[in-house]
């Protein structure tokens, strides 16, 4: 596990209005974050056009957005290639596996299967594939990769293509072994000691009135109390930093920029200013 002076911070941000996501990255921004992720889905607009337009509007803080490993993989590469270009090395890709429809609820009705299993480990041998391609265009300096993993096929995926990877653990114990786990598979990959950073995701509900299901663990609470939470996961659970998905995102980057983010700075927990050069470098990453 690399040294971690601070924890790392990000936040989710759905892509379904232009200028309030570009308001909201540049909120983003005052609170020091190390980055912001864009979405897509129904409703939404492309990740990478947002981020883009966001590259225009701030000056610091990292851009991530969401590209499928689909197509040819020297596109994709040159799409995040301008994109750094356009941020002055802010930038990052969260690559999402290419699945048909029929394929995707095929895997998810055998999820937790012996088959289920097989298909998965398929999909990201593909997904790993793809993305050595796209390393050949981006040659020796890439933007960094953020996967999001659930299991440990996509543990497995992550270790040996990501620079960062977002995992989703309920409690301190299974984060603990989550880590455990995928430092393990990084060092069978062949990565060096601290090549890679492990972000908890937790959804945040800094109000009231909202109650939602999701794939992480779900956060409702005061900011002190978010505190609590993201500095136990930061120094017992092996975190080296948090991708904060916000309910109400206009209200709760708000509350995390003006309340959590000057607390953890009162804990030593997080930076009080940006530091120099690329996303990749903030991070930490070779």
């Amino acid at each position: 596990m690399p040294l971690r002076e601070h924890a790392h911070l990000a936040v989710a941000l759905d892509g379904s209005d232009p200028q309030e996501f570009l308001r909201l990255a540049q909120r983003a921004e005052e609170g020091l974050l190390d980055f912001v992720t864009a979405q897509d889905g129904p409703g939404q607009l492309d990740p990478t056009l947002l981020t883009g337009l966001a590259a225009a509007g701030t000056d610091r803080i990292g851009l991530v957005p969401l590209e499928t490993t689909a197509g040819d993989p020297s596109v994709f590469a040159r799409r995040i290639t301008t994109l750094d270009r356009l941020s002055a090395g802010r930038a990052g890709v969260r690559p999402r596996v290419a699945t048909s429809a029929a394929d995707h609820d095929r895997l998810v009705g055998l999820l937790g299967t012996p088959e289920g299993d097989l298909l998965l480990d398929g999909l990201f041998e593909q997904a790993g594939e793809f993305l050595a391609r796209a390393d050949r265009s981006w040659g020796a300096v890439r933007p960094p990769v953020v996967a999001l993993a659930h299991a440990t096929a996509v543990y497995r995926f992550s270790a040996a293509h990501a620079d960062v990877v977002l995992v989703t653990p309920t409690d301190t114990g299974q984060l603990v072994a989550i880590r455990k786990e995928v430092d393990t598979l990084a060092e069978e990959a062949g990565r060096p000691p601290g090549s890679l950073r492990v972000l908890a995701d937790l959804n945040v509900l800094l109000g009231e009135g909202e109650t939602f299901d999701s794939d992480a663990a779900v956060f409702i609470g005061t900011p002190d109390a978010l505190a609590d939470r993201l500095q136990e996961w930061f120094e017992e659970g092996g975190a080296d930093g948090f991708r904060l998905r916000p309910a109400d995102a206009a209200r709760d980057v708000e509350t995390l920029v003006a309340e959590v983010v000057p607390e953890l700075q009162l804990r030593g927990l997080f930076r009080t200013s940006y530091p120099d050069g690329s996303l990749r470098s903030r991070l930490g990453l070779a």
